[in-house]
């Protein structure tokens, strides 16, 4: 079972959910939880100095703006880096409290690229994320990095969609797609090791199209007759 939880964060709902998702699978899998923020000082440094014209004249002068620049990224790094602080230091105490080990990790860039590359980096079997962060655009299912990541990562993905609804019933089944491919069989193996720690049963469900086998093997026997012609 998995060893390593690796979890972004960013203080949103779907963030939140996943964090308490990753902590449950840890304390039932005695694994650990590596909690990480992406920060963007970077982008705002850019944006700065795409916005430099627009400052008064006595700022424009180079020794001015050259001090002006390193003002404005000093504070928005460390304001950023504030903010990672908060939301790692909440995942930490929540982890403490349960008795898991934790690791933090800071990152500055773009979001899915820092933390394709810090799992790149690292031990992590599982990244356990929210469909949608707190960039959420209405309307959509899932955002950007965690597509991203769960189209690019090697290692195994798990995709927090559902926020509980207060007095609703917790969930019993994990649904398993099989199509007899050694992935697939994997995904039944992990379904099985999660519901023995969750407690949950493990429903597998194969879907054939007997029309497109009728069509693929009558245009094979077409080609062989005609070549036997």
């Amino acid at each position: 079972m998995y060893k390593k939880i690796y979890v972004p964060v960013d203080n949103s709902e779907h963030s939140n959910q996943a964090a308490r998702q990753a902590l449950a699978l840890a304390q039932a899998a005695g694994a650990g939880i590596v909690g990480c923020h992406v920060y963007a000082a970077k982008m705002h440094d850019y944006r700065f100095k795409q916005m430099e014209y627009t400052l008064p004249d006595e700022y424009l002068e180079e020794t001015e703006l050259d001090r002006q620049r390193k003002i404005h990224d000093s504070l928005i790094t460390m304001g950023l880096q504030l903010i990672s602080d908060c939301y790692l230091q909440e995942l930490k105490q929540q982890c403490e409290r349960a008795g898991v080990a934790f690791e933090p990790r800071m990152r500055d860039g773009k979001h899915h690229v820092e933390i394709l590359r810090d799992l790149s980096e690292s031990d992590c079997d599982l990244v356990v994320l929210g469909a949608l962060g707190i960039g959420r655009v209405r309307d959509s299912q899932i955002g950007s990095v965690c597509e991203r990541v769960a189209r690019t990562s090697d290692r195994d993905v798990w995709v927090v969609k559902r926020l509980p609804e207060e007095g609703a019933a917790e969930r019993d089944t994990i649904l398993v797609g099989v199509d007899g491919s050694p992935q697939s069989f994997g995904a039944l193996v992990t379904a099985l090791e999660l519901g023995r720690c969750f407690g949950k049963k493990v429903e597998a469900i194969s879907v054939y199209d007997p029309y497109l086998h009728y069509s693929v093997f009558n245009g094979v026997v077409n080609v062989l007759t005609e070549k036997a012609a």
